[in-house]
């Protein structure tokens, strides 16, 4: 399903609506994936979405590793975006001056 998720998150950069959210579902399902908690999908569209602006904005300092810590943590694109940097240090591998800058990148 991951692959689908990101194929579907290439083709829409800049987000997507209640459409193409449905094109999403037909082609999970046509590809034989469990539609039946259709929330949980969307939950992990949303830690992918994440974990794929974090890769673009390529802020230094910010391998796989801690993209996984802070998705884990705020799971959505929209609640890093509200967090403040002292939220985003609160990870214990995230030093203040690298919250600081992926707060900035994702504003």
């Amino acid at each position: 399903m991951q692959k689908h998720l990101s194929a579907f998150i290439d083709a829409h950069p800049e987000g997507w609506g209640h459409a193409d959210w449905l094109g999403l579902l037909a082609e999970l399902e046509s590809a034989g994936h469990d539609l039946s908690d259709s929330d949980a999908i969307g939950v992990e569209l949303e830690s992918e979405r994440l974990a794929w602006e974090l890769r673009r904005r390529a802020v230094p300092g910010l391998g796989p590793k801690r993209i996984d810590a802070v998705v884990s943590r705020f799971g959505n694109l929209w609640k890093l975006r509200q967090a403040a940097p002292e939220d985003l240090a609160a990870i214990k591998t995230i030093p203040g001056a690298l919250a600081e800058q992926v707060v900035a990148a994702v504003r």
